[in-house]
């Protein structure tokens, strides 16, 4: 019986404890496990680890443990509280096996953990397959994320891309940094502010600062800030992305300005209005009736047509390669010029938005970067936030990002005891 009893405690772990396996019942759906203390047991405080020979009381509490196969298994262990100098109440003896905030074992919130370190499952998913309730799941989560930011390190990144994203409604965004060498999400801070991307710098430290060669990012003021305040040797790359979204947006604009209180006829501006979304596509896209119709807008209103075909012309920019880099300036230079004979105020303030930024764009030809490696992060953020129909929690969703698209949690290892 001594054999059979020291198996069972090897199985679950209490070898060297105060607690033995007295009892074992297989169920159909579980099997259950009735854990007392051994003979003449020592009981050990907790907060200052003091020895103890009395108890002052035991209670029958109930744990969770890592299932096997089908099978749940459910231990019930008899535990003491015993009166200790260093508190005025009685406290919980210490078990190394018990988990420390929930009613489960702890190689049980281990092997939770790894799994939701493993990237495979969401919380909704392990509260599922392990028939625990999601409030528990998120907790433990929470708390192993917790853990492993204080361990992060960020590495020494050479090519940085910097994006905003959109964590809920009405202009919340969190800051979301990223090494375009390694693929991976580095930092992430709340707001879209100078200070959001100040704190990154900061902890990046002068010397590691020094190290980067280029930041590409959307033209948003605070973030041009920041990098010249940090890394002003690093060549800022435009995004092309948003500006050919900044560019479409002024050709509706455009659209807007002539089909909304103009001097032409009303017909004409009913079918101005009507173009929205032709006007957005690239001409290598068009059917043939839509063709027509662009050519039925040369017809009615010339200035929007001659906009379209600034647009279109725009996107040739992109195709410069590095050595033909004097030829791509005076290309911006051209296009802006013609920009400006087109009697539209809209046109007009894109073409000072790329007088104003023509270095940053300049760079995307020199560098061959962009931020595009944001953008695709951008859409897994956006699967993040659905997987959750949205967070709450802004620190626990920036943990989200760092974890499914960063480096947080791939070198997972329990907490020691």
């Amino acid at each position: 019986m001594a054999v059979v009893n020291t198996i069972l405690d090897r199985l679950c772990g209490l070898e060297g404890s105060n607690f033995t396996v007295t009892d074992v019942k297989v169920f159909e759906t579980q099997v259950t496990w009735r854990i007392e203390h051994k003979d003449d047991p020592k009981y050990i405080c907790p907060r200052c680890e003091a020895v103890h020979n009395t108890a002052f009381e035991k209670k029958w509490i109930k744990l969770q443990d890592t299932p096997q196969g089908f099978k749940r298994h459910i231990w019930y262990v008899k535990r003491a509280r015993v009166l200790c100098s260093c508190s005025l109440n009685p406290i919980v003896e210490k078990m190394d096996f018990r988990s420390k905030h929930h009613q489960m074992t702890k190689r049980f919130n281990d092997y939770i953990e790894m799994t939701l370190c493993s990237k495979m499952f969401t919380v909704a998913d392990v509260a599922r397959l392990f028939k625990l309730s999601y409030s528990v799941v998120y907790k433990i989560d929470h708390e192993v994320l917790l853990r492993l930011i204080q361990e992060h390190e960020i590495p020494d990144p050479i090519h940085l891309s910097v994006d905003e994203t959109s964590f809920r409604k009405r202009r919340h965004y969190v800051t979301v940094v990223t090494d375009a060498g390694r693929g991976q999400v580095i930092w992430v801070s709340e707001g879209n502010r100078k200070e959001s991307l100040d704190q990154f710098f900061r902890i990046l430290g002068p010397e590691r600062c020094a190290k980067v060669e280029t930041v590409a990012r959307d033209l948003h003021a605070p973030y041009a800030s920041s990098c010249a305040e940090y890394v002003p040797h690093a060549l800022q790359v435009a995004d092309p992305f948003h500006v050919v979204q900044r560019l479409n947006d002024t050709i509706d604009e455009c659209r807007k300005e002539l089909s909304v209180g103009s001097a032409i006829r009303v017909g004409k501006r009913r079918l101005i209005h009507r173009m929205n979304w032709l006007l957005r596509f690239k001409s290598e896209n068009l059917r043939k009736d839509q063709f027509k119709s662009l050519e039925h807008l040369k017809r009615v209103n010339e200035d929007l047509y001659e906009a379209y075909l600034l647009k279109e012309h725009f996107y040739e920019f992109f195709e410069f390669k590095p050595s033909e880099i004097n030829l791509a300036e005076n290309f911006l230079v051209h296009w802006v010029v013609e920009a400006y004979k087109v009697q539209l105020a809209s046109l007009k303030k894109f073409a000072e938005y790329i007088t104003r930024n023509t270095d940053q764009l300049l760079n995307i030809i020199r560098t061959q970067r962009s931020s595009a490696i944001s953008e695709g992060i951008n859409s897994k953020i956006s699967v993040i936030k659905k997987m959750a129909y949205g967070y709450k929690n802004i620190q626990y969703f920036m943990l989200k990002i760092l974890q499914r698209c960063g480096a947080l949690g791939r070198n997972w290892q329990p907490e020691p005891i």
